[in-house]
């Protein structure tokens, strides 16, 4: 069987892993971005696309015509959200479309894209808004994968055409999980074994965070508990931000605590937890009583917005709180993340489905 995944940009590496879950499982797989990720994980196929990644003329123009993705807040609203671009995006989107068409065309024929089984689409996106491209693999018997994850249905909605098309949506998000009924739940892929042990613990005591978007992580307000904190303890904020994969370990492994993000909601956790976890590195988030309910077993130092000044203190001030929160996430990881694990998980998923899993 051949499964292609396909996605703007492979920005925490996590896609690398699905596509090598498939192989080890006999499949061939392969990994489509539009984009190369600032923080330079390695590609499979990357189609460079223009008019589309990180640069800051694109960002000011989207900020200009306030698009879709940005124009919705994140309020941890429970309403269905579909994609509606303003009269304005969406002459910028045809102008997209007409330079992207031949281009793609091209790379469709140069890598065999239409003959694949099953098409993964990473946040429900394909090479085109109007789900032109997915329409016509449907038409001719593909079968569909949507997988959600970060902001995508929580800010800039779902794209209606590849949603009507999908065979089976899944996310690693248990706000979007509870949100949609249609939506099935699956553990991120992860690779303990690459990522470095942390190192000793010593005297001062090094907090570290690594938004992507800060406003969504509350990380004005982790910034404002340390530096309130680092008044009367030996602690500092390590930001980390804007840098490569590399670096960004490097200056992890040298912290005792991991902050994820302390925001209101079902967001929970992602990347950067697996990889503290992994390291042995105490890690906290914000977690609701329903998200606890649903991972009973997890290592988690828990916050809230209400109670994370008083939260790190707790673990300032007692190095076997912290050792012990440590210790216990790499082998929860591999229980719970390991991608050997979530590829089998969801080959079962295939043959629940019917559809043919044979290598």
């Amino acid at each position: 069987m051949r499964i292609l995944h396909l996605s703007p940009q492979n920005y925490t590496g996590v896609l690398t892993l699905f596509v090598r879950g498939h192989r080890r499982l006999g499949h061939d797989s392969n990994l489509v971005t539009f984009y190369r990720a600032r923080n330079l994980y390695n590609e499979d196929i990357c189609l460079n696309l223009p008019f589309v990644g990180h640069m800051e003329w694109l960002w000011a123009l989207k900020r200009l015509v306030r698009v879709g993705s940005m124009r919705v807040p994140f309020t941890g609203t429970t309403e269905r959200i579909f994609w509606t671009p303003s009269r304005t995006e969406r002459v910028l989107m045809a102008f997209r479309d007409l330079v992207w068409t031949p281009v793609i065309a091209r790379a469709r024929r140069k890598y065999g894209l239409d003959d694949f089984d099953i098409y993964h689409l990473e946040g429900g996106m394909s090479f085109f808004r109007d789900g032109r491209d997915v329409k016509r693999l449907k038409a001719s018997g593909k079968r569909i994968v949507s997988n959600y994850h970060g902001l995508d249905l929580r800010m800039r909605g779902a794209i209606k055409p590849v949603w009507d098309a999908t065979d089976l949506h899944t996310t690693c998000e248990f706000d979007l999980f509870r949100r949609f009924s249609e939506i099935e739940y699956l553990f991120l892929p992860f690779d303990p074994d690459q990522v470095p042990s942390a190192l000793p613990e010593t005297d001062r005591i090094r907090i570290c965070h690594a938004p992507r978007i800060r406003s969504v992580k509350g990380t004005e307000q982790i910034i404002r508990a340390v530096e309130k904190l680092s008044s009367k303890h030996p602690v500092e904020l390590v930001l980390i931000e804007n840098m490569s994969h590399a670096a960004a370990m490097a200056l992890k492994a040298g912290c005792q605590i991991s902050i994820d993000q302390v925001a209101d909601g079902d967001m929970g956790y992602g990347v950067n937890s697996l990889e503290s976890l992994s390291m042995g590195i105490c890690t906290v988030t914000n977690l609701s009583g329903a998200y606890e309910e649903f991972i009973p077993d997890h290592p988690f130092f828990t916050v809230t917005p209400g109670n994370l000044e008083s939260r790190l203190k707790e673990l300032l001030e007692d190095r076997e709180l912290r050792l012990r929160h440590a210790v216990a996430g790499p082998p929860w990881i591999r229980k719970r993340h390991h991608w050997k694990t979530v590829a089998e998980h969801l080959h079962t998923r295939y043959r629940e489905l019917g559809w043919t899993v044979e290598g």
